[in-house]
């Protein structure tokens, strides 16, 4: 795999104040830029925060190409769709969290649970792929070269004037075509670039949830598309309540055949409103395969 067109190696001024390259739990880093702040001058609680974001992505470095280094880190959240916000609401900010790491060529962007905590899936983003990448407000702007966008919100305040000098210093050239060109997940297990339309890797085949596995759990399973995705909060919660109105209507059923009499308008009502919640899961849960989850929760690191 051809690599990016890398960040200046030496993209902020610095006080050079450490003497050998720099590995954190095994994770390569720039050491001139990583614990600095925007200006270059090293920051004791930069490092601090730094390096607790790398805790919580070490696997990352499985994924790194052997001269790659770290430049950054930072909280954020995933892309998210108009109809996804819609229908999920604020919940997209329970969804959609997400580390980004800025390295020397790329961007690697991690789903990752409310703590933070990684979800089994990575996707990069090349430099070499970009035609432009903005920062506006705290949101990451990244405009493809065949012609997708993706926008990244609420980058974590503390690295926003950092990323904007990295993003100044990226090595963009927007006029030649890159080899991928957008996007692009990477396999969990031998990190080679995975195909949007398939639901397993083509090089190890290991296998990634499936969308219409997804759907049918939603559908079928109170709570079940969101534990097929190994989200347990939402998914006991709404299992909960799913469960709550399908009692609720049964015994509704069970009254009206027997002859007694029932509020029609608030059956209607909850048999309204469990319809209306099985579409939306069964959507949210099928977009939430789109991040390549392993099948498997345990699986072997392969890199090939």
């Amino acid at each position: 795999m051809p690599h990016a067109h890398a960040v200046s190696s030496k993209p902020l001024e610095t006080l050079n104040i450490f003497g050998q390259p720099v590995s954190i739990f095994g994770v390569p880093v720039e050491r001139d830029t990583i614990f600095s702040d925007h200006k270059g001058v090293y920051k004791n609680r930069v490092e601090k925060r730094q390096r607790r974001l790398i805790v919580k992505a070490t696997f990352v470095k499985f994924f790194l190409y052997h001269d790659e280094r770290i430049l950054c880190l930072t909280t954020g959240y995933s892309p998210i769709t108009v109809m996804e916000q819609v229908l999920t609401g604020p919940a997209f900010l329970f969804f959609k969290r997400a580390l980004l790491v800025f390295t020397d060529k790329r961007i690697l962007h991690i789903p990752t649970r409310f703590d933070h905590s990684p979800r089994g899936a990575i996707s990069q983003i090349r430099y070499d792929d970009c035609a432009h990448i903005t920062l506006k407000g705290r949101a990451l702007i990244v405009d493809y070269k065949n012609g997708a966008q993706d926008l990244f919100p609420y980058l974590g305040l503390k690295e926003k004037k950092k990323i904007k000098v990295l993003l100044d210093s990226a090595a963009l050239k927007p006029k030649e075509a890159g080899s991928l060109q957008e996007r692009v997940y990477l396999c969990p297990s031998c990190t080679n670039v995975l195909n949007a339309n398939k639901s397993y890797c083509p090089t190890c085949k290991m296998e990634f949830k499936s969308s219409l596995k997804a759907k049918l759990r939603s559908l079928l399973i109170p709570g079940g598309g969101y534990l097929y995705n190994r989200i347990a909060l939402p998914g006991v919660a709404l299992g909960l309540l799913e469960t709550a109105l399908l009692v609720y209507l049964a015994y509704n059923l069970a009254a009206l055949k027997s002859g007694m009499p029932i509020n029609l308008g608030m059956t209607a009502l909850f048999a309204g409103l469990l319809i209306g919640e099985k579409i939306i899961t069964a959507f949210h849960a099928q977009q939430l395969t789109h991040y390549f989850i392993p099948e498997e929760k345990d699986f072997a690191m392969r890199k090939i």
